[in-house]
């Protein structure tokens, strides 16, 4: 009988990274080919634009967004695209999700439904700076390690 192997998301808003757990007793081991680099923010100057009104002589300020936010959201959509193709060809059955709030609000949008499903946990705390041997101890509730 095959395990069940689940897959620890590790994510902040510039790196990301895979845990992998094949079975009860098995502990957590790295995955070194599945850890991925947000691209910088490119951005926007820090004034806002001018814009000139079409129906008169009035001009008003253009919101140019957040360049880092910008570049937060489609790091979230290139880690689900990575998992997405993963799920696809089987390397995973159950996804748990560690990363701040906001990063992980991000990747909660970017998820489609086959991977929604799954999800097994969150953890709504960075914790890809932790020791792997302390890493279990974040898990216990959500996976047999």
């Amino acid at each position: 009988m095959k395990p069940i192997v689940t897959w620890v998301v590790l994510a902040d808003a510039r790196n990301a990274s895979v845990v992998v757990n094949s079975g009860p007793g098995k502990g957590l081991a790295v995955l070194e080919d599945k850890a991925w680099s947000a691209e910088p923010a490119t951005g926007f100057s820090s004034e806002a634009g001018m814009g000139h009104s079409s129906a008169g002589p009035g001009v008003s300020a253009v919101d140019q967004g957040d360049p880092q936010e910008h570049a937060d959201q489609v790091f979230a959509k290139q880690i689900a695209r990575h998992l997405e193709t993963a799920l696809a060809k089987k390397d995973f059955d159950r996804l748990v999700i560690a990363s701040g709030p906001h990063m992980l609000g991000l990747m909660r949008k970017a998820l489609t439904p086959s991977l929604k499903s799954a999800v097994v946990g969150e953890i709504p705390k960075d914790l890809s700076d932790v020791p792997l041997d302390r890493l279990q101890t974040h898990l216990d509730d959500i996976i047999a390690t």
